[in-house]
């Protein structure tokens, strides 16, 4: 397996991740136009995680806004195909991608807001911010310092 940006042909088949979860009642065209002309969409990195030329699980990075600090990343929109969902790839991917912010790219933390068990992301190195649904993962926890950064 091995990590990657995605490429802009590719963006559809992200999006269609998660569907099923963050569809809001729209249609599948709805829900990929609004996919397409989001914003929020454009502003972050898209990655995916590949094995045999097969996209297994995706997710956006974000710096520079939601009120991130410089030495900061926020992760989101964490998704894996609904047919290859609980095989640890998503988990594998969240991994891949913390480490090389934190090692690569003068990261002191990682942040993502959780829609789901806290326990699946503390699993994977991720700590609570007490009374927020906003959690992080860093070299230095003691070192956290300033505002949750907004939910992205």
């Amino acid at each position: 397996m091995h990590l990657r940006e995605v490429k802009a042909r590719e963006l559809d088949v992200i999006y269609a991740m998660g569907f099923d979860t963050w569809n809001d009642g729209l249609s599948f065209e709805e829900y990929l136009a609004g996919c397409r002309s989001s914003e929020k969409y454009r502003a972050g990195t898209w990655y995916v995680l590949m094995e045999n030329d097969q996209i297994v699980s995706s997710l956006i990075v974000y710096s520079g806004m939601f009120g991130l600090k410089d030495d900061c990343f926020g992760v989101g929109s964490i998704a894996t195909p609904p047919s290859l969902r609980g095989k640890g790839y998503a988990s594998h991917m969240i991994t891949l991608v913390t480490k090389e912010l934190l090692a690569n790219h003068n990261c002191k933390a990682v942040f993502l807001h959780s829609d789901i068990d806290h326990k699946f992301y503390s699993k994977l190195g991720f700590v609570c911010i007490e009374g927020s649904d906003c959690m992080f993962s860093s070299n230095a926890p003691s070192g956290l310092h300033g505002s949750i950064p907004a939910y992205f």
